[in-house]
């Protein structure tokens, strides 16, 4: 196989769905090293091999899901209770990032989002910790049992559907007027991968409160730059979490809990995004003005008033 045929075979295959991602990632390692680009290599080693602790990760790895626990008050045990993160203590926030990283082996990820369990709890080494000190900050008899993440599969799916996209963008790229039996420069590579890539921002999201520890109550507010979320709209994002046990579908209930999650996320970044809130904004509002019945559409056109008047949204 000369050295052409890579992309040859790149270009044939790249939009085949019975291709394996896996092989596909391989001959875009291949690609990259008969090419001189490192910038194509290392993305292609890293989804193989996975990235490590202290490597870039590119924003489609990362996933926002819902935070639960486990607690123990007195004789009564509860499971699968969802929180905010702005009900943990303030102390202990640092020991739970507001989003997942995934940085395994592509195959693993893949794996996992053909697996048979619809959600996934999942969490990082400090949530034992976290869960620890939380205890003791609680009346006699109450503990945190456990803390995690409950990750929809169709989530995890996602970053595998934005690997084999983002493969497509680049094999596009690189093949546009370029012979059949040639390569693309090291130059184009390195170009494709830094606009399909390494262009993504990556933004950390910090969010703050003055919460007691105590379960089921939630912060007063939430330090965004300078400013402050009302504490309004956080009682209703809290109220609306709460309208989701009245949903009996199950596919719209995640869908809510989905949106409600995007939404919070939106509104309570470092760095406020106006075209961000009001994207979440209308999905909320789209997703739960389809649910029949119960409080929560109000409860959402509640809360993306509150927002698009607080962040100066309004038309």
């Amino acid at each position: 196989m000369s050295d052409a045929d890579i992309l040859r075979d790149l270009r044939e295959q790249v939009l085949d769905e019975s291709e394996s991602l896996v092989s596909l990632l391989r001959k875009c390692l291949a690609l990259g090293a008969v090419t001189g680009s490192d910038d194509l290599r290392a993305w292609a080693t890293n989804e193989l091999k996975g990235y490590d602790d202290d490597a870039p990760l590119p924003t489609y790895r990362t996933i926002t899901a819902p935070l639960f626990v486990d607690t123990v008050s007195g004789r009564f045990h509860s499971k699968n209770q969802q929180i905010s993160r702005m009900q943990i203590p303030d102390e202990l926030l640092g020991g739970v990032p507001e989003a997942i990283d995934f940085r395994q082996p592509i195959e693993e990820i893949i794996q996992t989002a053909t697996g048979e369990k619809d959600y996934q709890s999942m969490g990082y080494g400090t949530f034992a910790l976290v869960a620890a000190k939380w205890s003791a900050k609680l009346p006699m008899f109450q503990d945190i049992t456990a803390l995690y993440y409950k990750v929809a599969r169709s989530a995890v799916a996602g970053i595998v559907s934005t690997v084999r996209t983002t493969l497509v963008e680049i094999v596009i790229d690189l093949a546009k007027d370029v012979p059949l039996d040639s390569l693309p420069s090291k130059a184009k590579v390195d170009s494709a991968v830094q606009v399909h890539i390494n262009s993504n921002d990556n933004n950390s999201i910090n969010v703050a409160g003055d919460n007691t520890g105590v379960i089921g109550q939630g912060a007063g507010s939430t330090q965004i730059q300078n400013n402050t979320v009302p504490t309004e709209l956080t009682d209703v994002i809290i109220k609306m979490r709460e309208a989701l046990a009245d949903i009996n579908d199950p596919e719209q209930r995640a869908d809510a809990e989905q949106a409600i999650d995007d939404f919070d996320e939106a509104v309570s970044e470092s760095d406020p995004k106006p075209e961000k809130i009001k994207r979440r904004s209308r999905a909320l509002e789209r997703v739960t003005t389809a649910i029949v019945g119960g409080a929560l559409s109000q409860l959402a056109k509640d809360g993306v008033g509150l927002a698009l008047e607080h962040f100066h949204l309004l038309v």
